[in-house]
């Protein structure tokens, strides 16, 4: 509190003067410099704190405010743990198969039902053919990735049916026999000798030095052949 300077003293000494003989009472006023001293201050900086409000009456309750505008979506989380594999599904029926050769009779009648559309049988084979064609080399895998063999005649009845397949697609084709390992001594891929051949008239005469294949004629005569032409394929399967 900041003390004001004294400008003043004031002494007002009130004295009620009663005489028996006198006028009523009277009111003498004169100043005193031994009176009490009236210190005068000037306004507080800061007042005393004052009431809370605490113990004031509550307000009346206002009206709910309006719902906030949602937010943006957080940020993906983290994928969870991998699941366990499921349980393997029933296997299907295939005309009544054992267990044990089922996959394998399968893979091969629905794939040969797929890709080769033309054949015909002959005994316990059935030659087949779907008009493409390839090298020696490609005919091979070809037929060995329908789990069959390139076609490789060994009677006439075979070799009948596998030259109706060329006469159909008017293509002459390879058959699985060569003389690759010894000039002269045709075999089988098995490297069995042939016990049955059907060669066109001066056939086989190895134009060249580089006819180690054999092909098949429309009419069902053979002719040694280059292994690297491109010929008709057509693959041999045992029948089911």
């Amino acid at each position: 509190m900041l003390l004001l300077p004294i400008f003043n003293t004031f002494v007002l000494v009130f004295t009620l003067v009663t005489t028996s003989n006198s006028n009523p009472a009277q009111v003498v006023q004169k100043w005193d410099q031994n009176a009490c001293t009236l210190v005068v201050c000037g306004p507080a900086q800061n007042g005393l704190p004052g009431n809370d409000g605490k113990d004031g009456p509550k307000g009346e309750k206002g009206d709910q405010g309006l719902r906030g505008i949602p937010g943006l979506p957080g940020k993906d989380g983290s994928p969870g743990p991998k699941g366990d594999i499921g349980a393997e599904g029933p296997k299907g029926d295939c005309g009544g198969r054992g267990k044990q050769s089922l996959t394998m009779y399968c893979t091969s009648v629905f794939f040969l039902a797929w890709i080769f559309i033309n054949g015909n049988s002959a005994g316990e084979k059935t030659f087949q053919a779907n008009g493409s064609e390839g090298d020696f080399e490609t005919s091979k895998a070809t037929c060995s990735q329908a789990s069959g063999l390139i076609a490789s005649p060994r009677n006439s009845a075979e070799n009948s049916a596998i030259q109706q397949i060329v006469v159909r697609h008017n293509k002459a084709a390879y058959i699985g026999i060569n003389d690759i390992q010894t000039e002269g001594s045709f075999k089988y891929l098995n490297g069995e000798a042939i016990g049955y051949s059907n060669w066109a008239p001066g056939e086989p005469n190895n134009v060249g030095g580089i006819e180690d294949c054999v092909e098949v004629y429309p009419d069902g005569r053979w002719n040694d052949k280059s292994c690297n032409e491109k010929r008709l394929i057509i693959c041999e399967f045992l029948s089911p």
